[in-house]
């Protein structure tokens, strides 16, 4: 197997040996001293009548030691390597683990660096026609760079690499990397870099050999694990409420801990210290008055840890943890449950009578006319942000959020088709598992008349022998119920599931604008955001860094990193904002814990083929240093010269 040089210039040092030589061949500057004798100075007398300044070179072994610890330090710094690289031609996949765990800070850099640095040094160390495939293994494992010899382009990948905030499914990332070596040459192999803060046993199988790399140690982290806020108001605090966290230590040991509850613009509104147990998780309970802001929208509440009293300066993150993703955690105030539900047209009186119940709708009647003149004067205005419900007539684009359509008029409605109407047909199934439907039952529903509702992206929640009764559209900035039939016209709203749908439809339309309009997602995803098509959307991280995206198909998909908060997104004169948070108690636990089994399969390899390249120059140091040791010991005998 052919060596190879990683620093070859560093040969350049042993151009030292010139000089050493000269050293040893120039003629010796003598002292004039009186002596008694001359006999035995014979030799020194001779040198002293030569008349050229050169004298032959006489081996000596002071010389043949600092020659050589010249040769092993110049080919130390020259990196060799080969012994027990990969066959040429082969191919390594390296699959890095990128999940949340993966941000934690070691002595020397956060794990994913250190991971990043062990991935260069092998694409740096690939033998002649060597290539190596870049895997990372997040929630959702991607191939970011193919089987690849250029080591500038793997470099690049590697370092691109950021933390995601989910877990990592290495088993995945392992057996997609093993596809794409199926047929690699005898010698291929699969590097696992990834910290093992898992639970369980990992089983990674492959055809090629797999070698799993433990990157970190076992560090204590203090986490976040859930927050939520729930009015509590009384006849003097109308707007109080209780936020309720609860807080984890991942360690050997107790301690306390300061925990903050804050909104953007008005600073501290709570603070308590906690005694957080290594054996079970603490919760703690936060009183605040929390009112909604000047345009009369529920504030977001930021609930942080601390190490110390916030009232003595302490910063955010000021835990002194190894990971500080899972030490802020965001999520709105009770004031999100007011929801205004638009009456377009006059719903039926069943409805009305469903939608008067819930004593947090703000109900407001208006007509198509009005909707569609309103904005055509301000098509950004935000306080159309609600739920709207159509009986009839429908405009020719359906406006954001959440939309309920009853007994529509005309052939299509909001691209679904409607068919001709049909008198007195009978249930026949519901998808029991849509949300909107979840816990409502149909049976023995009878509708005196129906218009079945058709299109490829309607999707039938309730179906009746004449076809689709009920429909639901899917959009990226809300959902879109169809109902083909006038409740009025059945029995329905004398079943408990009436009442059940349209609670399931206006806690849908509560938790979509409780999540600022944007999907919800997990941390580090990117965010979807619904803007109309060429639309330029700016995203704001929590950071105060900014990325911007171009709506395609009503969609703008904003990459993000995996940094906990309030994401706000400019669309148009619109502000929508996405809470991304990490509760996941399998990431914040960053001890190493996994046990991997590894199970491979086809040829067998031999013990070199499967291991990493090995540099050298560590044998060449320590070589050097007991030369070093042997010319001194030489140079300081008895009884030299």
């Amino acid at each position: 197997m052919p060596s190879a040089l990683l620093s070859p210039i560093s040969l350049a040092w042993l151009g030292l040996l010139v000089p050493l030589v000269l050293l040893y061949v120039l003629k010796r500057r003598r002292e004039t001293r009186i002596v008694g004798s001359t006999l035995l100075w014979e030799l020194a007398m001779r040198d002293m009548r030569a008349e050229r300044p050169w004298q032959r070179l006489v081996p000596h072994l002071s010389l043949l030691l600092q020659a050589l610890v010249l040769i092993l330090g110049a080919l130390a710094l020259a990196r060799p390597a080969g012994a027990g690289q990969i066959p040429s031609g082969a191919r390594v996949a390296v699959v890095i683990d990128t999940s949340a765990s993966m941000a934690a800070h070691e002595a020397t850099g956060s794990r994913l660096e250190l991971a990043r640095a062990q991935a260069t040094a092998i694409a740096r160390a690939l033998p002649p026609g060597g290539e190596m495939m870049l895997v990372a293994a997040s929630a959702d494992p991607v191939v970011l760079v193919p089987s690849s010899h250029d080591s500038a382009m793997l470099e690049r990948a590697i370092e691109a690499l950021l933390p995601t905030g989910g877990g990592g499914a290495l088993d995945r990332a392992v057996a997609l990397a093993a596809e794409r070596l199926r047929d690699a040459p005898t010698g291929s192999r699969i590097i696992v870099l990834t910290d093992g803060a898992m639970d369980g046993t990992i089983r990674l199988e492959s055809q090629v050999p797999i070698e799993v790399r433990t990157i970190g140690e076992a560090l204590a982290n203090d986490a976040i694990l859930a927050v939520d806020v729930r009015p509590h108001p009384t006849e003097d605090q109308p707007d109080r409420a209780e936020i309720f966290a609860r807080v984890a230590r991942f360690a050997d040991d107790d301690h306390d801990l300061w925990v903050t509850a804050s909104i953007e613009g008005r600073g501290l509104v709570a603070s308590r210290r906690v005694h957080v147990s290594h054996e079970r998780p603490s919760s703690v309970v936060l009183s605040a008055d929390l009112p909604p802001d000047p345009d009369a929208r529920a504030a977001v509440v930021v609930v942080e840890l601390s190490s110390a009293d916030p009232g003595d300066g302490a910063g955010a993150h000021a835990t002194g943890d190894a990971l500080s993703l899972d030490d802020v955690a965001v999520a709105p105030s009770p004031g999100a449950r007011r929801l205004p539900v638009f009456l377009v047209g006059g719903a039926p009186d069943s409805i009305r009578r469903v939608l008067l119940a819930d004593r947090d709708v703000d109900l407001f009647a208006t007509s198509v006319a009005d909707l569609d003149a309103r904005r055509a004067r301000d098509p950004d205005a935000s306080d159309l942000d609600g739920v709207f419900v159509f009986a009839g007539r429908t405009p020719s684009e359906p406006p954001p959020g959440d939309s309920v359509v009853v007994a529509p008029e005309g052939d299509t409605v909001f691209g679904a088709s409607l068919g001709p109407a049909v008198r007195d047909t009978r249930v026949v199934s519901w998808d029991e598992a849509d949300p909107l439907v979840r816990f409502v039952r149909f049976r023995d529903l009878h509708i005196r008349e129906v218009r079945p509702i058709t299109g490829a992206s309607a999707r039938a929640l309730l179906t009746v022998e004449a076809g689709t009764a009920i429909a639901g559209l899917s959009r990226p900035d809300g959902e879109i119920a169809i109902l083909g039939f006038d409740p009025d016209q059945s029995d329905w709203p004398d079943h408990p599931g009436f009442v059940v749908f349209f609670r399931n439809l206006l806690e849908r339309a509560r938790a979509r604008r409780a999540a600022g309009g944007i999907h919800p997602g997990r941390l580090g995803e990117p965010l979807r955001i619904p803007a109309p098509d060429g639309e330029v959307v700016v995203v704001r991280a929590p950071d105060g860094s900014s990325e911007s995206a171009t709506s395609r198909g009503g969609v703008a998909i904003v990459a993000t990193r995996a940094i906990p908060g309030v994401y706000t997104a400019e669309v148009g004169r619109r502000r929508l904002h996405a809470l991304r948070n990490l509760f996941d108690a399998g990431e914040s636990d960053i001890r190493p814990r996994a046990r991997f089994e590894t199970r491979e399969g086809g040829a067998e390899v031999t013990t070199d083929e499967a291991r990493e390249p090995r540099e050298a120059w560590p044998y060449l140091g320590g070589a050097l240093l007991v030369i070093l040791a042997l010319e001194t010991l030489w140079a300081t005998r008895k009884n030299a010269t």
